[in-house]
């Protein structure tokens, strides 16, 4: 899979487009849904006919030869195929007349890097500092101990899809495996020609029939808080908030920072920071 043409040639935008028909019924719009529908959600002329746009024209954005809807098409087109906020900003970034330039470097200069690096070390609880591409860049000493026993842990979707026993550790894997699915495709936005996620794409799709079937399926996921549960080999049941602080001017890292939810989780995490102790300490 060559990311960075399928951009070029319209590809994401189309495929966006007929991924998110097919999930809406007819009856979503108050349509009659008729006899012997050929498809499982909206004919094109419906959905040209729901956002104001001709059936010709809708035809050309899912075939890839038009890329370059107009901000009122793009509004319309969300109304029609249901779009929640996070998808509709991701339609927009699909339709810009010239598609942004992908930052292949940090995204953070030397001296941001290192002030992130402090404060995720003053946190108390388990934090990462992760990009666009869910590359882990940075953690604190729990952070690190949090997915103790997973190989690879550079980035949070190899390490879901591609590290053996990732689906113990993660107590319900199959939501968390889409909620990473769908967290890429929203962080990496409309920047599908970057060198980073054609490097990442085709060994996800390559080594994970889960992966390749979710990403087929363009959902986005944009989260300011989350709940996970994790069978951390050493601590046992871990019970944690998951919550996502924006670092402005920082080309999309964010930092995850896991929150004890419950009294036990707290106590295991203190059991892991006096055996981190013990071993550095012998």
């Amino acid at each position: 899979m060559k990311v960075s043409s399928a951009h070029k040639s319209g590809e994401p935008l189309a495929a966006f487009l007929r991924a998110r028909r097919d999930r809406v019924r007819p009856e979503h719009h108050r349509l009659a849904p008729g006899p012997q529908r050929q498809v499982p959600g909206l004919r094109r002329d419906e959905v040209a006919f729901l956002a104001g746009i001709s059936t010709d024209y809708y035809v050309r954005l899912e075939q890839g030869r038009e890329r370059r809807p107009s901000p009122a098409v793009v509004k319309g087109l969300s109304r029609a195929l249901l779009l929640d906020a996070a998808a509709e900003r991701y339609l927009r970034e699909l339709s810009v007349t010239e598609a942004p330039q992908a930052v292949e470097g940090s995204g953070m200069d030397a001296d941001r890097l290192d002030a992130v690096h402090q404060l995720l070390g003053s946190m108390t609880v388990p934090a990462l500092l992760v990009n666009r591409w869910l590359d882990i860049v940075d953690s604190n000493a729990l952070g690190d101990l949090l997915h103790e026993g997973l190989e690879p842990r550079d980035n949070y979707a190899r390490m879901a899809f591609l590290a053996p026993g990732a689906q113990e550790f993660f107590t319900d894997w199959s939501e968390l495996a889409r909620c990473v699915v769908a967290a890429l495709r929203a962080q990496a936005g409309s920047e599908a020609g970057s060198a980073r996620l054609a490097q990442l794409l085709p060994e996800l799709l390559a080594h994970s029939e889960v992966f390749k079937a979710a990403w087929g399926e363009h959902h986005l996921y944009e989260k300011a808080i989350d709940h996970k549960q994790f069978q951390h080999p050493r601590a046992g049941s871990l019970a944690l908030d998951q919550h996502v602080l924006e670092l402005p001017g920082s080309e999309g890292h964010r930092i995850w920072a896991f929150h004890p939810a419950d009294d036990a989780t707290s106590k295991a995490l203190l059991h892991l920071t006096a055996l981190r102790r013990r071993r550095h300490a012998g």
